[in-house]
């Protein structure tokens, strides 16, 4: 996990440009850890001391520091950092993980529950281009707790991509 001093010099580098764009100096305000890296808030210096509504510069969310390679990211001011479908969107497109299948937690839950035929009918009207056999496979498998075989996979309906939340404003800052 990249270090809380590095994820600060991270920001600090990237705060240091902004008033040659013409924005208000700006200042780090809060620092937390993340099961993603680091969130840290900032604000305008002259708002952190006069508390003049004036002064605050509105619109930008606080700042993210990937915990594994340190690139910075911005993240939308509305985010709920603790849930969220972003945390899935972020971990598949910006570390490379594979999404879990979205039926899986559902079907293993009617097929724990006894509810085998409301499990099956749940993947027909979810995945419809698995067929009836394809579905029974995709069932065997969950039942069994094993992964979805490959060629199932490529039938399952993709997952929802929400809304973007978070930009990329550097590439990787690997600790030295």
């Amino acid at each position: 996990m990249v270090s809380k001093a590095w994820a600060v010099q991270v920001v600090e580098r990237h705060l240091a440009g902004w008033p040659a764009r013409g924005q208000p100096k700006m200042v780090i305000t809060a620092i937390s850890p993340h099961r993603l890296g680091w969130v840290i808030s900032s604000q305008s210096d002259r708002y952190v001391r006069t508390r003049e509504f004036i002064d605050m510069v509105v619109g930008h969310g606080p700042f993210l520091v990937d915990g594994v390679d340190g690139s910075l990211h911005t993240v939308h001011a509305t985010v709920d950092f603790e849930t969220g479908e972003w945390i899935e969107d972020y971990l598949e497109q910006v570390r490379g993980h594979e999404r879990g299948d979205p039926l899986r937690p559902r079907i293993t839950e009617l097929l724990d529950s006894g509810q085998r035929l409301d499990a099956l009918r749940l993947v027909r009207a979810s995945a419809p281009d698995l067929g009836v056999q394809g579905a029974k496979e995709y069932l065997e498998a969950a039942a069994a707790g094993s992964p979805v075989p490959e060629h199932l996979r490529a039938r399952l309906p993709p997952p929802r991509v929400g809304r973007r939340v978070w930009w990329r404003l550097s590439g990787p800052n690997p600790e030295p």
